[in-house]
């Protein structure tokens, strides 16, 4: 039955807090890295980490609710700073002095701006390249690394889940680092 096979088990299996079941504990041994921050439980260290890093540790995001004014999404062109802007979408340059009638028509128009969802984060610089591709005809080019630095954020650090420090072993400080993996032990 494929309900009860190995491969099956690992995407459905429930927390691992049942010691009385053999076959559960012994399911628990293979999984003995924890996450600090969810109940979930790893083979090795490496797809702990990972988990940990990509889920929890997201300490960077993008969002184009962060461009609030029109004057954010233009940078010095990087070959002639003083002449002309660089629109951060596509690369286009727009003569200085500056025109925003027209700069905020071409934002406006050709790249949709403000139209997406402003309540939208991306906690993966590659996920945000691909929402300027796909909602406002960004290019990739040197003009797109202003655009993501301006529209990136901070993230607050994560609150480690309660009770992580039971089901985790080693030195309480580093227990205490955000990101730090450690090996889990049953203390039955």
């Amino acid at each position: 039955m494929h309900g009860s096979s190995l491969a099956h088990r690992h995407l459905v299996c429930p927390p691992l807090n049942n010691h009385a079941d053999p076959g559960n504990r012994a399911h628990e041994l293979e999984k003995q890295y924890t996450c600090l921050y969810c109940p979930n439980r790893f083979k090795n260290k490496n797809e702990a980490e990972r988990h940990q890093n990509s889920l929890h540790l997201r300490r960077h995001s993008w969002s184009c609710a962060t461009l609030n004014k029109i004057e954010a999404a233009f940078h010095p062109s990087p070959t002639r700073p003083a002449v002309a802007d660089v629109c951060g979408y596509c690369g286009e340059e727009f003569p200085n002095p500056a025109d925003w009638e027209a700069r905020t028509e071409h934002l406006n128009h050709v790249h949709k701006f403000g139209e997406c969802n402003q309540a939208k984060k991306f906690f993966r610089a590659d996920h945000f390249r691909q929402h300027l591709k796909h909602s406002h005809a960004g290019t990739s080019g040197k003009w797109t690394n202003m655009l993501e630095n301006a529209c990136m954020r901070d993230e607050p650090p994560p609150q480690e889940r309660v009770g992580s420090m039971g089901s985790i072993s080693g030195p309480s400080s580093l227990a205490s680092k955000p990101g730090v993996i450690n090996e889990a032990h049953d203390e039955a």
